[in-house]
């Protein structure tokens, strides 16, 4: 161990780690997944060659280090794990109970990272957390893989091999026989909203409902806003059913609004999160859609709503006026559908914040550049679509196969806007624009699902006026 302190942690031989009892003087061992962060572990410190606690009579004790794990022993004897749960100072002499695995802080906490979140192999399979487990004799299962926990985690094997994104562990090697590489990289949803005013507080809880209850979701999402955390929930009660993190955000005219959804990468805890799906609050889930995210983050290309009827090249609402200001233009397909930003798969955020980033500034240059920020219909659309398609970062196909949309009181589907949609078919989402009272369709929408009986506005014809 290093001569200068260092926060240390216990793991057992029963796969399980040392923590302060609930009275003074006491310690105890229980599973790491069971605790809410590693700093519940009790504390541990390296000084010189020995090992102190802060707990009244343990230690210090003086380590023997073998290659998989350390004993401790002070005057009284060997520190051991029992089946019980205590830890306690027992024996004159080791055993294996009187084996722990002394971790750093840093290492403790990509361990429990490691095991409290899901993952994705280098074969594109999830591992989900109850597909990892510590074993005994300070082993870790990852799916069909056993490792090493000394081998993958610890810094004195030269492990572990980390990825991080703005200082966040995103990807992580494991290692198999001490030299084969598994790398394993962080999955981690997030379906994010901004909603500004209370006026669309009443949408945001419909689909933030029907999130819950049709799309079967209970992960993280992120709710950017300028209300105060308790209006918010006081509107949107469902906010509940979520690990919810809210981002106050506040903006002078109506484009700072427009544009948060891709000002999203200055939200500091983002880089914890891939992959994420932006939602506007017009949006009704119908289905489960919890393996879509995998389809999501294996993707090399954001994703969105199509906009059939409107080409990038004649249509104003996905930026034609942008197509035609700029020369390189020429080099592109125009005459091809542009797309509604209204719903957003984005990938790996580590991958893509850049083009989020870029779409960002645009914005705001462009609109400095026009000194008007109503010179340009859909603004915040206009210019996602004309940065998506100069650096052919968007494939509408994904998206557009799960996405209908209401129009005219009626549900259509997004291949065709004169496509009839067959009864009772559940694409994933609902988008409902084009409509003075979107609550009330919403809400209907939503009993109807719940009712399965056909919603009153399935599309029965095929022709329609804009």
């Amino acid at each position: 161990m290093p001569d200068e302190l260092e926060y240390c942690g216990l793991l057992t031989r029963w796969g399980t780690v040392v923590i302060r009892g609930p009275v003074p003087g006491i310690m105890k061992h229980v599973r790491l997944e069971s605790l809410a962060t590693p700093d519940d572990c009790c504390s541990f410190y390296a000084t010189g060659l020995r090992i102190q606690t802060g707990v009244e009579g343990f230690g210090p004790f003086l380590p023997r280090h073998e290659p998989e794990y350390t004993y401790l022993k002070d005057r009284d004897g060997y520190l051991t794990a029992h089946l019980d749960g205590t830890v306690r100072i027992f024996q004159e002499h080791s055993n294996p109970w009187e084996r722990f695995l002394v971790l750093r802080q840093t290492e403790l906490e990509k361990l429990h990272l490691f095991i409290t979140n899901d993952w994705i192999d280098e074969t594109g399979r999830k591992i989900g957390r109850t597909d990892i487990r510590i074993l005994e004799d300070f082993q870790i299962q990852v799916g069909d893989n056993i490792f090493s926990i000394s081998e993958s985690f610890t810094s004195d094997s030269g492990s572990p091999v980390v990825r991080t994104r703005e200082g966040q562990p995103c990807e992580i090697v494991l290692w198999h026989d001490r030299w084969m590489p598994h790398r394993y990289r962080l999955f981690r949803p997030l379906v994010y909203f901004c909603s500004f005013g209370e006026f669309y507080m009443n949408t945001l809880e419909l689909s933030l409902q029907s999130l819950s209850e049709f799309g079967k979701y209970d992960g993280d999402i992120l709710i950017v806003t300028d209300l105060t955390e308790d209006t918010l929930r006081a509107h949107c009660p469902s906010t509940a059913f979520f690990k919810c993190h809210i981002w106050n955000l506040h903006g002078q005219a109506n484009l700072d609004f427009y544009a948060a959804r891709f000002r999203i990468t200055e939200w500091k805890p983002l880089y914890q999160f891939s992959p994420l799906l932006y939602m506007d609050t017009d949006i009704v889930v119908d289905k489960d859609i919890n393996t879509s995210f995998e389809t999501i983050f294996k993707s090399n290309s954001i994703s969105a709503q199509m906009e059939a009827f409107s080409t990038i090249q004649e249509g104003t609402s996905v930026g034609s006026e942008l197509f035609k200001m700029d020369p390189r233009s020429m080099d592109f397909d125009l005459d091809k559908p542009g797309f509604n930003s209204g719903i957003i798969s984005i990938p790996r955020i580590e991958d893509f914040d850049f083009i989020l980033k870029i779409i960002h500034s645009c914005i705001y240059r462009f609109s400095e550049k026009m000194q008007n920020r109503k010179s340009l219909s859909h603004f915040d659309q206009s210019i996602a679509n004309y940065i998506c398609t100069i650096t052919q970062s968007v494939d509408l196909k994904f998206l557009t196969e799960k996405v209908s949309y209401y129009w005219n009181n009626a549900i259509r589907m997004n291949d065709s806007h004169l496509s009839e949609r067959p009864k009772m078919l559940y694409t994933g989402f609902v988008h409902f624009w084009g409509t003075p009272d979107r609550t009330r369709a919403m809400s209907s929408y939503m009993q109807s699902i719940r009712d399965q009986i056909p919603f009153e506005g399935w599309s029965t014809d095929n022709s329609e006026s804009n």
